[in-house]
């Protein structure tokens, strides 16, 4: 049965589900689970992205002005001042695995409610079992795989398969063989080397190192260029998305930030770029050593044919400024994803509808 047959197929509300009870056809989910930010694709055609964040009302006022126990995605990030607020992953890795006590069962619950808000952005029908593949960073696949699968399970999901969003992306621009996939996240930069095969840990890189790490870096900088400024962490976040360079361009990145409470234009280009530039090094030092690693007669395959996706692939100029660093270690070919905000979802959607309907039911056991 080819995968569209059996798409349509598992769409049809007469066909039971043997091993989900009460539920009469399949929606196919694919996640993109990231630290900063999640998004979801399914095969009813919704998409959605998400900031990966949680938020309870800090007291009985908060809830009350919110009218909700608990907020998840960028309702948080609006109403942050009356919330608690937890990301259920850090630097990579599900936050809850490396925390005890209280701490580690609300960081738990904000896990299990962000995979529930993806869950129900997929739309499903009240019939439909949903079966997801979930691309996470390649931290927590590695470490992490099993507490992920029981935090979408205890969301409402009922066949889960977990693999890096490296992979994912792989799979979403049909680049299984000889090529290294990078994924600029927030927390992380994962780098996977794609042989024809499941990569296996010899085939990834992580750099700890990524859109946190210059949303840092810029804070610090900004401060010592203009230290009578005020900001706050997300006001960085936002400026970094908009102006995020590493070429000389004309265009300037000038913001407003508040000075003793009066609103003040400043200019923070050079300190972006700066910012933004050291990620490079890191980048380029990845590729050479899953390159310097690979068998010898296909090294020249895998270095012209290096695709980067992530949130922070959009930073403009990096393509060039990837191949820049890699000529001095033999040069490279880079491209960047069409549709990096949904690329890890969509690969990992295509991948949920060609997986056989009997794996999802032998996940179930």
């Amino acid at each position: 049965m080819t995968p569209e047959n059996r798409t349509q197929h598992n769409s049809n509300k007469d066909v039971a589900v043997p091993w989900a009870s009460n539920k009469t056809s399949i929606l196919h989910v694919g996640i993109d689970l990231g630290t900063s930010r999640s998004a979801i694709a399914s095969s009813n055609g919704a998409r959605e992205v998400m900031a990966s964040l949680v938020g309870w009302p800090k007291d009985s006022v908060s809830a009350r002005v919110l009218g909700a126990s608990i907020l998840v995605g960028d309702a948080v990030l609006e109403n942050r001042l009356a919330l608690h607020t937890c990301y259920p992953l850090n630097a990579g890795n599900l936050a809850f695995t490396e925390l005890s006590g209280p701490e580690k069962d609300a960081s738990r619950k904000a896990g299990v409610t962000l995979l529930d808000a993806l869950r129900k952005a997929s739309n499903p029908r009240p019939d439909q079992a949903v079966c997801a593949v979930i691309g996470a960073p390649a931290e927590a696949t590695r470490e992490n795989k099993q507490a992920i699968v029981d935090l979408a399970r205890d969301a409402g999901i009922d066949g889960v398969m977990v693999v890096s969003e490296p992979f994912a992306v792989a799979y979403a621009v049909n680049a299984l063989e000889n090529a290294i996939v990078i994924d600029i996240g927030a927390g992380t930069i994962d780098l996977c080397r794609m042989a024809g095969s499941l990569p296996g840990a010899e085939d990834q890189v992580t750099v700890f190192r990524a859109g946190n790490y210059v949303d840092q870096r810029l804070a610090e900088l900004i401060r010592e260029a203009h230290p009578q400024v005020q900001f706050t962490s997300n006001m960085i976040k936002l400026a970094k998305e908009r102006f995020s360079s590493v070429v000389d361009t004309e265009n300037r990145a000038l913001v407003t930030f508040p000075v003793a409470g009066c609103p003040t234009k400043i200019d923070i280009t050079p300190q972006l770029r700066s910012a933004v530039e050291e990620l490079v090094p890191w980048i380029t030092q990845g590729i050479q050593s899953l390159v310097a690693t690979f068998d010898p007669e296909f090294q020249h395959r895998i270095r012209n044919k290096i695709i980067v996706s992530g949130g922070g692939s959009q930073v403009f100029g990096l393509q060039e400024a990837l191949e820049k660093g890699l000529e001095a270690l033999g040069g490279g070919r880079v491209t960047i994803v069409d549709d990096p905000v949904y690329a890890g979802a969509q690969g990992a959607l295509k991948l949920a509808q060609e997986m056989p309907e009997e794996y999802w039911s032998q996940m179930r056991r």
